[in-house]
């Protein structure tokens, strides 16, 4: 691909010559015919040609106005792969479950009665969709996800290999032993969420398990039963949250944050990583710490515990 067909793609300004590029490497280990992405200009690289929000002296430069998004433009564009539609011969699928048209249903994959798949969704080999399921159109549902009953999913949603979702959740009533408590309620994942590898969500024992429109789930997840997430969120890896806790559009929980059960977390907060949240948090403000507090407060806390050190 040449520079000037890049430039296009990024929405960028070449300058310098519409050289071939062949790879895209990060800038350390970029040597002088690979393109790299300089999200900072100071950084060396032995890379010839950049794409930088600004001019980079001696090199072949793209510029853009904002690199993480000419990363994605470019990334998007190359691994563009359009499969055909079909349905494996290995595939299981009961009478009673509506495919629409133009997807793929890879090897394996079972798919139990009054199950409706929207048009365009991808169904990874060894998925298992349980009865009455409902997928929406264009999704992506990846190798050995497991899909429990009384689950909707909705359109251009992403799941990652060998997540479960709509499991019973934790939940145990004690007589001489725990016993389950039965859990009959369901999970809804509204449009455009992305739930990453080995996540795990819960269905509700009643009421519904609620992951809201734009939400994206990283890998290694855990969601209880009766949680409520709202829109445009972030929850990063090793994150949990306990059961009917209600999270507000917006929110990014960072990397093994824990959060307990029957909160309130308001819009627009950032719970920084390894915090533990024990009670309601306030909109608009920044946690962290074990308990989570406000984090100027625990800055200031930890410049007075090390002050003399």
């Amino acid at each position: 691909m040449r520079l000037k067909e890049i430039a296009k793609i990024v929405k960028g300004k070449l300058y310098g010559k519409n050289i071939e590029i062949k790879n895209i490497l990060p800038p350390e280990e970029a040597d002088v015919n690979s393109l790299t992405f300089l999200f900072d200009a100071k950084i060396k690289t032995a890379a010839r040609t950049v794409i930088a929000q600004t001019r980079i002296p001696g090199k072949n430069n793209i510029v853009v106005p904002d690199c993480k998004k000419a990363m994605y433009y470019l990334l998007n564009k190359i691994t563009e792969k359009k499969k055909q539609p079909m349905i494996a011969k290995t595939a299981v699928i009961e009478k009673g479950a509506k495919i629409s048209g133009n997807c793929i249903i890879e090897s394996h994959a079972i798919i139990k009665k009054g199950v409706r798949i929207g048009k365009g969704t991808y169904i990874g080999a060894g998925a298992f969709l349980d009865e009455n399921v409902i997928i929406g159109d264009y999704c992506t549902i990846e190798h050995n996800v497991v899909i429990y009953i009384k689950t909707a999913i909705g359109n251009y949603v992403q799941v990652g290999a060998n997540s479960v979702i709509g499991k019973q959740g934790f939940g145990y009533v004690k007589f001489r032993r725990f016993k389950r408590l039965s859990h009959i309620g369901k999970v809804i994942i509204k449009d455009y969420v992305d739930i990453g590898s080995n996540v795990a969500i819960d269905r509700a024992t009643i009421g519904s398990t609620i992951i809201g429109e734009g939400t994206k789930i990283d890998n290694l997840v855990h969601i209880a039963h009766n949680v409520q997430i709202g829109r445009n969120c972030l929850i990063m890896g090793q994150a949990g949250i306990a059961g009917s806790t209600r999270i507000s559009d917006n929110v990014v929980l960072c990397g093994q944050t824990g959060v307990s059960d029957h909160l309130r977390i308001g819009k627009n907060v950032i719970v920084y990583a390894k915090s533990a949240v024990f009670s309601d948090l306030e909109a608009n403000k920044r946690y962290s710490g074990i308990p989570a507090r406000e984090h100027y407060t625990v800055l200031r806390a930890l410049s007075r515990l090390y002050k003399d050190l």
